[in-house]
């Protein structure tokens, strides 16, 4: 399965009642909806890091939230089992594309 590239990581933080989130945008998705985002999340991503190393996290939930600019900014929920220290913002979040390869 092909993976393709979702958003370049902004912030990334923890909270005691979800765990860590990541959070960041990609203008490639401001003209989608929601739905179609999440549904291109799926269950799992991979966070290539700024050193190159690659992991793959579950997704626990996703939120999408509308700035006033019209932009989306994207927050991933990774749970508590995830420390923020393992995601240096500026790393690469890709998702499982089911799209056939050309």
């Amino acid at each position: 399965m092909e993976t393709k590239m979702l958003f370049g990581v902004g912030l990334v933080f923890d909270t005691p009642e979800y765990g860590t989130i990541v959070m960041g945008a990609n203008e490639e998705l401001d003209n989608l909806l929601p739905s179609t985002i999440r549904e291109m999340i799926g269950d799992q991503i991979v966070i290539k890091n700024v050193d190159g190393e690659e992991r793959v996290y579950d997704v626990v939930s996703c939120q999408i939230n509308h700035s006033i600019a019209g932009k989306k900014n994207v927050g991933i929920c990774l749970g508590n089992g995830v420390s923020p220290d393992e995601i240096v913002a500026g790393s690469m979040i890709y998702y499982y594309s089911s799209e056939p390869v050309d």
